[in-house]
């Protein structure tokens, strides 16, 4: 199980390499276009804040939990023996797994609602589809979801 998420998670992270280049050299062609011919491309913006950054956020949440690189604060737990902190650690893990279930369940029900209306963003000349970028936080957060359930059972995983 542990290899199958350990893949998973580095099939995501490649993926969100491939739409963080891919994101680099749209930016950049239209940082070009407009220095040069003074024109831009329409609905750059919207394609990045639609699709880009989505996939990137989302796609990246099972390899950070993975890795245990979330913020943590320790201002009322620095105290606690380090039994004490792995106790009240695996309990976040439980809720966070619960949290964590909600939300990609509510975020799968949006996708599968998106992808129904086949739902849009006018622009100022066509319409940019955007349910598929719904898809991207509900993959992602069900990486991060089977990450979170692994380590409650296993209370480990190093990438």
């Amino acid at each position: 199980m542990r290899g199958f998420i350990v893949a998973l998670n580095r099939l995501f992270l490649l993926i969100g390499g491939l739409i963080l280049l891919l994101m680099t050299a749209q930016i950049g062609l239209v940082a070009v276009s407009r220095t040069l011919f003074d024109t831009g491309f329409d609905g750059s913006v919207e394609i990045s804040k639609f699709y880009y950054m989505v996939a990137l956020a989302a796609l990246a949440l099972g390899v950070v939990q993975a890795e245990r690189e979330h913020i943590i604060v320790e201002v009322f737990t620095q105290w606690m023996s380090p039994r004490a902190t792995a106790v009240l650690d695996w309990c976040a893990l439980v809720f966070t797994a619960i949290y964590a279930s909600l939300l990609a369940w509510g975020c799968l029900l949006a996708a599968m609602d998106a992808f129904e209306i086949r739902e849009s963003y006018r622009l100022f000349k066509f319409d940019l589809v955007i349910w598929p970028s719904r898809w991207f936080l509900a993959i992602g957060l069900l990486g991060f979801l089977i990450t979170t359930i692994y380590m409650i059972f296993s209370r480990r995983l190093k990438l």
